[in-house]
């Protein structure tokens, strides 16, 4: 099976939102990005695909994720950033680019003081410890048919291949506790799991412990 990869690009929007989607859900029913935007299905990705083209630019824009295609068609995808000291604060951006993708929505200052309320207690209670890695990935989603055919470990090896070209040395991936399949994929990669964060508050509004944070040493070629 020939996989061929590539960046984002403005005609991908609508498969990104797809797969910001189904990263955020993983094995569930309902993601982070259900309880940010608090609506039926076609509102959230309308919502996600405005984001995949937004100013400014986030992490969650088309240029930042790599695509897998496998005969024409789109198998895959994820995205990558840098983070840490020596890169602008990726998560600001992110935060200003929902901000207007939210003004064009419509959005009242109630709309977006609820979504805060809706999500607030992940937040502030259940990230992850900082571990200073300088690349995370992030947003990562195959397509049905593609699983378990080694799509998304050829898209991680672009992307770290990247990260190392920008001088990286240490790349996490959080996850969902629980999320087998994703850990294996990451270990198959070369991930190790680092921490857990345990956590009642993601327990009661998502159903899961809690998250898993993996990392990855990039050696330098």
């Amino acid at each position: 099976m020939a996989v061929r990869i590539r960046r984002g690009v403005h005609d991908d929007a609508e498969f990104l939102a797809w797969v910001m989607s189904a990263a955020s859900r993983a094995h569930l029913t309902r993601g982070l990005w259900d309880l940010i935007i608090g609506t039926d299905e076609a509102g959230c990705l309308d919502y996600l695909r405005r984001l995949a083209v937004a100013e400014p630019r986030s992490l969650y824009h088309y240029q930042s994720f790599l695509i897998a295609e496998v005969e024409g068609e789109r198998a895959a995808a994820l995205c990558g950033f840098e983070t840490g000291s020596k890169s602008t604060d990726a998560w600001a951006i992110v935060g200003d680019a929902m901000s207007n993708v939210q003004r064009d929505l419509g959005w009242t200052e109630a709309d977006a003081a609820a979504s805060y309320q809706r999500v607030a207690p992940i937040w502030e209670a259940c990230r992850p410890p900082d571990i200073e890695a300088d690349f995370t990935i992030e947003s990562v989603a195959t397509v049905l048919e593609y699983r378990r055919r080694g799509v998304i470990r050829a898209l991680i090896e672009e992307m770290l291949q990247y990260a190392r070209q920008r001088g990286c040395k240490l790349a996490q991936i959080t996850t969902y506790i629980g999320n087998d399949a994703a850990q294996l994929a990451y270990e198959k990669s070369g991930f190790k799991v680092q921490a857990e964060k345990r956590c009642t508050e993601v327990e009661k509004i998502l159903g899961v412990p809690g998250f898993i944070r993996l990392t990855r040493t990039l050696e330098i070629d």
